[in-house]
């Protein structure tokens, strides 16, 4: 899909003010003066990004192309966490068109394509990550018991260093602690209890945050879900609503279904 120097700058107008460089009104002015938009337009455009940029439904709608030049520029400019945020925005407002009998089919074929895209970068960084945390856990099973992995766990302070030495090698803090958090949880999904076996017999679970790490999410057992690539897919991109959540507890609900999981160290 061709994108156009007319619907750069609106983008480049749009993510100025996103970032603050603008007040809305100033973007709006901006609109309105430097690509000739209406001022009553350039105020729907204005609103419409920011709460794609949030992740919140929006019920205005634009041209195909110009949602495509913003998810573009969002991935860019942003990367894959925030296009991840943007995507969810999408899938809230193509659920409320299809209220109003239109399923915005194009557009669908446009989310499909960065969805994909997501996924791709997502295997790129996962290799890598479940081979460190794949190598961790095969150190834990010949090395720790259950109830030291617990003490651990609780016992971890978010401000370590960003590498650790495991059986003198280095990894990522962050591997460390999923590898745990995998080794007390079976590396199960949490919802449906299901795995992917792998060629090599180990275990393919992926690893959600509750609050993402864009939003400074720790990387903890209370924030950190187990989930199969499906539920996590559905997670990130699903109409998600938490109603409790503890440090030993989450209750959600999940496009329309109700789920209770338990997040204590046993």
């Amino acid at each position: 899909m061709t994108i156009t120097e007319k619907q750069i700058k609106i983008y480049e107008i749009l993510k100025n003010t996103f970032e603050g460089q603008f007040s809305k009104k100033e973007g709006e002015d901006k609109l309105n003066q430097e690509v000739g938009m209406k001022l009553g337009s350039a105020k729907i455009v204005v609103s419409v990004f920011f709460k794609i940029m949030a992740g919140e439904k929006f019920t205005r709608t634009l041209k195909i192309s110009d949602f495509n030049t913003f998810l573009y520029g969002i991935y860019k400019d942003f990367g894959v966490e925030q296009l991840k945020v943007a995507l969810k925005a999408f899938v809230l407002h193509i659920d409320y068109s299809a209220t109003k009998n239109d399923p915005k089919i194009a557009l669908r074929k446009v989310i499909k394509r960065y969805e994909e895209l997501i996924v791709n970068q997502d295997m790129v960084n996962a290799g890598e990550d479940d081979r460190e945390q794949n190598e961790i856990l095969s150190y834990l099973n010949k090395t720790r018991t259950k109830q030291e992995i617990v003490e651990e766990l609780k016992g971890i302070d978010i401000k370590e260093p960003e590498t650790v030495f495991i059986n003198n090698k280095v990894y990522k803090r962050d591997n460390k602690i999923i590898a745990l958090i995998k080794f007390i949880r079976n590396s199960e999904c949490q919802i449906c209890k299901t795995y992917i076996r792998k060629k090599d017999g180990t275990k393919y679970i992926e690893a959600a945050h509750i609050i993402p790490k864009r939003q400074k999410g720790p990387e903890s057992p209370d924030n950190i879900l187990l989930l199969c690539p499906n539920h996590h897919k559905e997670f990130d991109f699903g109409d998600v609503e938490i109603q409790i959540k503890t440090k030993n507890e989450i209750k959600f609900v999940m496009n329309g279904n109700l789920y209770s999981i338990d997040l204590s160290l046993n």
